[in-house]
């Protein structure tokens, strides 16, 4: 009987942060993905420190979510040290989930804010999928579409409904797989 599978060392967790703009869900979408029960509210730095959970991923195992502040455009520099503190595990992670509120009016600016900041504060984002979230309150679905492709890789979920949040599952396995071995076990 043959078995392929990806093999990570025991004990090894991965690591992925919710990065984003205010407001654009990432709380409400650490909730729905791990059912932390963190402090979620549509108001400017509901979000104060960073917390981190355990996300359990189909065909995949665990991983460790760390939950950020939002940012904003125009971040005075007298705040942008305390950023930097703040963000210190999206610095570490090996993945980046931007989330962003597509049925916001301006979610390409928000979506250039939240690159401008973490260059400024010396955040990698290379390694990061765009996650569209609110997709359920977007009256016009070609906006998601749109926004899709040109953030490539992106995905659509909505964090309040559940809808998507599988196929996120999936995207981030597949990324964090991403120069596994796979191996032949023969019992």
């Amino acid at each position: 009987k043959h078995r392929t599978r990806m093999v990570a060392q025991r004990g090894d967790h991965r690591t992925v942060s919710l990065v984003g703009y205010t407001n654009a869900g990432k709380s409400t979408l650490m909730n729905a993905l791990t059912g932390a029960g963190v402090y979620a509210a549509d108001q400017l730095f509901a979000t104060l420190d960073t917390r981190t959970r355990k996300w359990s991923i189909a065909g995949w195992g665990e991983v460790l979510l760390s939950d950020t502040v939002g940012f904003v455009r125009k971040l005075p520099h007298h705040l942008v040290a305390s950023f930097k503190s703040t963000l210190e595990e999206a610095r570490q992670a090996e993945l980046l989930l931007h989330v962003v509120d597509a049925s916001h009016p301006d979610a390409e600016l928000q979506i250039n804010t939240v690159h401008q900041v973490l260059d400024e504060i010396g955040v990698d984002h290379s390694q990061m999928i765009l996650v569209l979230n609110k997709c359920d309150a977007v009256a016009d679905r070609s906006i998601v579409d749109v926004l899709r492709v040109k953030h490539h890789p992106a995905v659509a979920v909505s964090a309040a409904t559940g809808e998507g949040l599988d196929r996120l599952g999936q995207a981030v396995s597949r990324h964090l797989g991403e120069g596994f071995a796979q191996v032949t076990i023969t019992a």
